[in-house]
């Protein structure tokens, strides 16, 4: 049977890590599911809830430099055949984890996956409509061109083999808020991904959030990881995507 490992790295989230636990945890298939959740020494109830489910998962507590060093960690320790990570304020939709295994199942060669994701507020309504099918288009048939020119990947709707992690590792503590989108190039250079054309998570957007605040510092470091394996051309209309991102993401704020 095919094991799945979910990471989750939290610090100080309470308010949304226990319905992020209740969504992988309700996930049901043909499947074995690991879950490691690595917390970063919080000082709020995070760890007072997580020791309810204790007993359906690995939490871990200790001091990290940021979530990129806790993914990490994390990942490391996982066993599975496939991983991904989730966010502490994220969650997946129901029957998400079965739809990935099916996926692998049928397409054994491909060493990644991505798949669509809805973007919500703090209450968990459905915003950003019109981002969500702006990436949906463009990412809609998988091009090693377009990705080079814009990230239209959902993070939490992204699953990989763990042997491929093993070989492109770690996240880059070097960036603060697009360590995914160095990820999704370098696994790219390995293996075309899967594209799975269901909604498998709900990402959500609000006022602590990292996407919600450093979403400029998020452009400009995914524009400088372009750069790395891009040509003249690609870098321009990355450029210029990246302008016209943030110049509507500042509008919606």
């Amino acid at each position: 049977m095919i094991k799945i490992s979910v990471i989750s790295a939290v610090y100080n989230g309470e308010k949304y890590i226990r319905e992020t636990v209740e969504s992988v945890l309700a996930q049901k298939g043909a499947f074995e599911l690991e879950y490691i959740i690595c917390d970063g020494q919080s000082s709020d109830r995070t760890l007072e809830i997580l020791d309810e489910y204790k007993d359906s998962c690995k939490i871990i507590s200790r001091k990290d430099s940021g979530p990129q060093d806790a993914i990490n960690y994390g990942m490391n320790l996982a066993s599975g055949d496939i991983a991904c990570w989730l966010n502490a304020d994220d969650v997946f939709t129901p029957g998400a984890l079965d739809m990935v295994v099916k996926a692998f199942n049928k397409y054994p060669e491909r060493r990644w996956l991505y798949g669509k994701s809805y973007i919500v507020d703090s209450e968990g309504k459905e915003i950003r409509k019109a981002v969500t099918l702006y990436k949906n288009l463009i990412g809609f048939f998988y091009s090693w061109n377009i990705l080079l020119c814009e990230n239209f990947i959902n993070q939490p709707s992204t699953f990989w083999k763990l042997d491929l992690w093993n070989e492109v590792k770690d996240l880059d503590p070097a960036y603060k808020a697009a360590w995914d989108y160095e990820l999704w190039l370098n696994m790219a250079l390995k293996s075309r991904p899967i594209h799975l054309r269901k909604k498998l998570s709900k990402f959500r957007r609000h006022e602590t959030s990292i996407s919600e605040n450093n979403f400029v510092q998020q452009f400009d470091e995914e524009l400088a990881i372009a750069r790395k394996h891009c040509n003249f051309i690609h870098y321009m209309i990355h450029a210029f995507n990246r302008w016209k991102i943030v110049s509507i993401y500042k509008i919606l704020s």
